[in-house]
């Protein structure tokens, strides 16, 4: 089996983030709300979060249940994956072809009542701003991140995409006084500018936060067809996308705006996007990341890619040592070598799969402290030749900690810090 050494691709992470000519991106999903830092306040992942919803909708009504077992069954007949965000995009569908009949079991009304039920339900789990207490902010791995943006001097501002629906990263941002621009243009009733989203020169100074499914906040104004924000919007008016039957097609509707703007970040040179809690679930964002980086000159992607589960007998599992695992797929053959990703155990980098592996057991003396992104396994007893400490063998494999997203966020605190550890990385 290949094996990769993280320490020379910690030195690569860490010269594209001091790279003054390199555009940083960063994509975040659900993942990065779930880890935040704070024991009490986090968002569940999207498929727990489906689990719990439904499992509250079902408990509520008998009709309700028996058409989301319906239409979770058609929509995985398609090979698609069922979720909140795939169920409501069913609702919605539904609710505009119904007319006076019935599908699953439910008409106009019972569409529209699941619907709103669902999205109440939906704000409940991600409205955690409600439980943070403001002197726990600055205790958010988010505002860490924050305190990296704006302590880098970067020539060009960070991107950040994120698929999440919270409050999390406008609290870090705003937190630390860091200006940044989301596609809202308006103070009474900020309404989403598609031509500001596209033109890549507008606010060049600021920090661009694209939420890519939605958020909280946002509604439909009806009397014109815009998408709206709304800091006091009805529960049961958050959009969530991809929801395509809602929107005027005269307008571009934030998430088609959003995802061009992911694929004019990634078409852009020197353009490098790190991905953290996204488990690469949106086939939509796949198939346009693939598609940027073919186009791209030297754009890459380096995914930090939380890829541990675990099966019903409590055993650990690491989806890249699967070989048809779709993410390894995306990097071994889709994007030609320009796509990286760094799973716990195992990476997928230069189109090659391996093992992380230290090629030497580390010194005291290396300015590179492994332990801040790599825990080693212990040395096991062994007769075998090799490395050794005293009667054990060491084998340099480990877990490389960087995909959870605390642990993202603590490096890059420490990138923007003189006295941090990351700043003494030094390149070999």
């Amino acid at each position: 089996m290949n094996t990769h050494d993280p320490r020379e691709h910690i030195r690569g992470i860490h010269q594209i983030l001091i790279s003054d000519k390199k555009r940083i991106g960063f994509l975040f999903g659900a993942g990065s709300s779930f880890a935040t830092g704070l024991q009490a306040v986090f968002v569940p992942a999207i498929e727990k979060m489906t689990k719990t919803i439904v499992a509250e909708v079902e408990a509520r009504s008998r009709e309700f249940a028996a058409a989301i077992k319906e239409i979770q069954a058609e929509t995985e007949a398609l090979k698609v994956a069922f979720n909140i965000e795939t169920l409501l995009s069913s609702i919605e569908a539904k609710r505009a072809v119904i007319g006076a009949g019935k599908l699953n079991g439910l008409d106009s009304v019972g569409f529209t009542d699941l619907a709103t039920l669902v999205k109440t339900l939906v704000v409940k789990l991600v409205s955690v701003r409600e439980t943070l207490p403001a002197a726990d902010r600055k205790k958010l791995a988010h505002a860490r991140l924050a305190n990296w943006v704006q302590k880098a001097r970067r020539r060009f501002p960070a991107e950040i995409f994120t698929t999440n629906y919270d409050y999390l990263f406008e609290i870090a941002l705003e937190g630390s006084g860091i200006p940044y621009f989301d596609g809202f243009s308006g103070s009474f009733e900020p309404f989403f500018c598609p031509e500001a989203v596209e033109d890549v020169e507008a606010f060049p100074h600021l920090v661009k936060l694209w939420k890519m499914h939605g958020s909280l906040g946002w509604t439909y104004r009806d009397s014109d067809k815009a998408v709206i924000r709304q800091q006091s919007a009805p529960e049961d008016s958050i959009l969530i996308y991809p929801s395509h039957l809602k929107y005027n097609t005269s307008k571009k509707q934030p998430y088609v705006g959003l995802i061009d703007r992911l694929c004019a970040f990634l078409q852009q040179d020197d353009a490098v996007l790190f991905t953290c809690g996204y488990s690469f679930g949106d086939p939509h964002i796949n198939e346009r990341i693939v598609t940027s980086l073919r186009r791209g000159a030297n754009s890459h992607v380096i995914a930090m890619y939380y890829d541990e589960t675990w099966t019903e007998d409590n055993k650990s599992v690491f989806g890249l040592a699967d070989v048809t695992n779709s993410v390894r797929g995306l990097a071994t053959f889709e994007t030609g070598g320009k796509m990286s990703v760094y799973g716990l155990r195992h990476a997928v980098i230069g189109g090659k799969f391996g093992e992380w592996r230290l090629r030497d057991e580390p010194k005291t003396t290396e300015s590179i402290r492994v332990s801040q992104y790599f825990d080693e396994d212990a040395a096991t007893p062994s007769d075998e030749a090799g490395e050794r400490k005293g009667d054990e063998r060491w084998a340099g494999t480990g877990r490389f900690v960087l995909p959870d997203f605390r642990k993202l966020t603590d490096f890059l605190n420490d990138l923007s810090s003189s006295e941090g550890p990351a700043s003494t990385l030094q390149p070999s």
